[in-house]
């Protein structure tokens, strides 16, 4: 990157996350419905994962991860946010299957290739370079494991992230884009194949 665009990147990057920082008692009162519907409506792929390592990326407040708990997988939360993983902790609470990282979702700190299931819900509209963040979240997917995306439609074109999904070798199985959320949902498996 050049030395304007570095400064613009961690501009936009400190921008989002004083907006969760300073927003976060209110975040589920706000949008905790919309999560809801999102994650009802991808509960097919949410299912039962006995024995499989998901990583949510942009885990905010944990309501995801509280409502996997149950299952006998090993569950990652990642969050830029301080404040929003404290609250997931004290939601989460102490559970062997769970740890919560604060960590940059363009630079993760695990192994390529390290999960079965990499889960992604509303967090790409706040990045600022969506190809990147999908990039990086490819790379740390095992060979054929679920990815799942959701972005609110006003923050990103849904051709910048199919482009940027085909880029990242990950094939695109269900594309949900209806009036019923307000976000584009993308479902795809990481292919082994690499597409330009």
């Amino acid at each position: 990157m050049n030395e304007q665009v570095d400064e613009q990147y961690w501009n936009f990057k400190k921008h989002a996350l004083a907006g969760y920082n300073a927003g976060f008692r209110t975040y589920d009162q706000l949008y905790g419905e919309e999560q809801e519907k999102k994650y009802e409506r991808c509960s097919r792929y949410l299912g039962e994962d006995a024995d499989k390592t998901i990583l949510d990326c942009g885990c905010g407040t944990g309501t995801l991860i509280r409502r996997l708990v149950r299952q006998r997988g090993f569950l990652v939360g990642v969050d830029y946010s301080k404040v929003m993983l404290g609250l997931a902790k004290k939601r989460v609470g102490t559970v062997r299957n769970v740890a919560l990282v604060c960590a940059d979702a363009d630079s993760l700190p695990f192994k390529s290739e390290t999960f079965d299931k990499v889960v992604s819900f509303t967090m790409l509209g706040n990045m600022p370079i969506v190809a990147m963040t999908i990039r990086e979240m490819a790379r740390v997917a095992k060979c054929r494991a679920l990815i799942l995306l959701s972005s609110v439609r006003k923050n990103i074109e849904t051709g910048e992230v199919l482009a940027s999904l085909r880029k990242a070798s990950v094939r695109v199985k269900e594309f949900i884009n209806d009036s019923v959320l307000n976000d584009w949902i993308a479902i795809g498996e990481k292919s082994s194949e690499h597409w330009n």
